[in-house]
């Protein structure tokens, strides 16, 4: 049996009787499983800390084609990880995040980081204006757009969700939008961002969003800023830009 830590939301959803689990994902570092409709997964010791898997301290993980999930644990061929202990995914609530528009117009300015100018050259510029006034169009736009497991633009809209209630701005209208359209996206990046709007992410975003709050320098912020972007191909880049969009005066160049 391996030990591992879980959201409340994880360890809950777990929690039922046993059942087969499609496997969505499968690699050295991380496995997602389709557990009625909802990605949940397990994470080797480097994989990102996304909140809807299992954290281990396992090297990497066997290559499955199956899954049973229930009793608190998540059963991967002959490895067997249960719910030891209770994580955060949450980020707080951080109401001095919303006065920091000039800090993160700074910090995200264009040529800061060419991550953040490859999310800006890949997404319509259009839907990113949109997205900054709170605009649900937006999400109709963004959703499910990009490749992979959480597309890129699903990725904008998690780190907008995120920011924007922490910084107590509200999400209402966006959030609708998002939680109307996730049949336009992949399983996995539905739950997060039904996470997202619940206010968990990455512990990378989340201090960074502290950091921020707290009106650190540029120099204490920007290591954090690397940390994030250093998440995914662009996952990390994704979420920041969602983050910077979602403080009021915060303009698209």
């Amino acid at each position: 049996m391996t030990a591992s830590a879980a959201t409340p939301w994880l360890a809950d959803r777990l929690s039922g009787p046993p059942r087969a689990a499609r496997v969505l994902a499968a690699g050295p570092q991380a496995v997602y499983v389709d557990d009625g409709g909802a990605a949940v997964g397990v994470l080797a010791r480097d994989a990102a800390a996304v909140p809807v898997g299992l954290r281990t301290r396992l090297d990497r993980l066997p290559d499955v084609s199956g899954a049973v999930v229930g009793d608190g644990r998540i059963r991967l061929g002959d490895v067997v990880v249960e719910v030891t202990r209770l994580s955060t995914a949450d980020v707080p609530r951080l109401p001095r995040l919303a006065d920091q528009a000039p800090l993160l117009a700074d910090l995200f300015r264009p040529g800061t980081d060419e991550r953040l100018d490859d999310v800006r050259a890949a997404l319509p510029a259009a839907a990113l204006q949109r997205l900054a006034l709170g605009d649900p169009a937006a999400a109709e736009a963004l959703l499910g757009l990009g490749d992979g497991l959480t597309p890129l633009g699903d990725d904008v809209l998690a780190g907008w969700l995120v920011t924007r209630r922490a910084a107590g701005l509200g999400h209402g209208a966006v959030a609708a939008a998002v939680m109307a359209g996730l049949n336009r996206t992949t399983t996995l990046s539905a739950t997060l961002l039904q996470r997202a709007a619940a206010g968990e992410s990455l512990p990378q975003l989340r201090r960074l969003l502290v950091g921020v709050a707290a009106s650190l320098p540029p120099a204490g912020l920007r290591p954090l800023l690397h940390d994030l972007l250093a998440v995914g191909h662009s996952s990390g880049a994704g979420l920041a830009t969602g983050a910077a969009l979602a403080v009021p005066i915060r303009r698209i160049p």
